[in-house]
């Protein structure tokens, strides 16, 4: 078998389709049944050229460690980790998320659908809109890129000054995150990407009372929901973006990691 798909969302249950439209050998281990992808037992993970695992490898119940997967590969099996951190130290294994086009193409997923998730909820168009991005890592860069070319009132929040010197580059304005609170009155959507508790209670209390606030950060996230809650503002979390909002285009994000990862990181074919 080519490839044993284990654990994981919606988009890997795309990768096992788009591998197999291409003609590999797919099997998928302890997730969710994929239509015309046969489900297999560990047992196949003996025949298993790859392994590709969502950390941690497991979805429909059965839980699988990385040391136990790699016990039941043949030596010789690539295992592609895909998920922030992975615990094994083993020549087989390759952290997917090491790869910097992936992480910035799921970047530009994640602010897409964060948009379209924005969009869902608010009753007016995004041109001309005030908006804050607080945050300028990755997908701060792309939310920011979006919402300007919307012709949105953009400003951005970054601790940096090259952040900040970045961000008016892209057409938006810029303050230094630790002035966030003195900015938020006449803010309408408030997109939070910093994984530190930027928007608490007393910084939410300068929101108007229509801010729209979306916490796209990794825990310990940053913004209180509760306290926003408790003023009566539409505030909530958007994980795992690209696997829920376009999952067949992630899958593809990762195949092609894939694809670089065995042409020994070479981008071109």
């Amino acid at each position: 078998m080519d490839f044993v798909i284990i654990g994981g969302d919606a988009r890997f249950g795309w990768l096992a389709r788009l591998l197999q439209q291409r003609g590999e050998g797919v099997g998928t281990l302890l997730r969710e049944d994929v239509d015309g992808v046969p489900a297999v037992d560990v047992s196949a993970l003996a025949r298993a050229k790859r392994a590709v695992v969502n950390v941690p490898p497991g979805l429909t119940g059965g839980r699988l460690s990385m040391e136990e997967l790699l016990a039941l590969l043949p030596e010789d099996a690539a295992v592609y980790a895909c998920g922030p951190g992975h615990p094994a130290r083993d020549s087989r294994v390759v952290d997917l998320w090491a790869d910097e086009d992936l992480i910035l193409e799921n970047a530009d997923l994640t602010a897409e659908g964060a948009l379209a998730s924005a969009m869902r909820a608010c009753d007016t168009a995004l041109r001309g809109m005030r908006c804050l991005v607080v945050g300028w890592g990755r997908i701060g860069r792309a939310l920011t890129e979006l919402l300007v070319g919307l012709d949105a009132r953009v400003t951005a929040a970054s601790r940096s000054e090259t952040g900040r010197n970045r961000a008016v580059e892209r057409g938006a304005e810029a303050v230094p995150t630790g002035e966030v609170a003195g900015i938020l009155p006449g803010q309408r959507l408030i997109f939070n990407t910093a994984p530190g508790m930027v928007l608490d209670a007393a910084a939410l209390g300068h929101c108007d009372r229509d801010a729209m606030i979306v916490d796209l950060a990794s825990p310990p996230y940053g913004v209180d929901l509760f306290a926003a809650w408790d003023l009566g503002l539409r505030a909530w979390r958007e994980p795992a973006l690209p696997g829920r909002y376009c999952p067949r285009s992630a899958a593809q994000a990762l195949l092609n990691a894939i694809d670089r990862s065995e042409r020994g990181g070479d981008r071109h074919d």
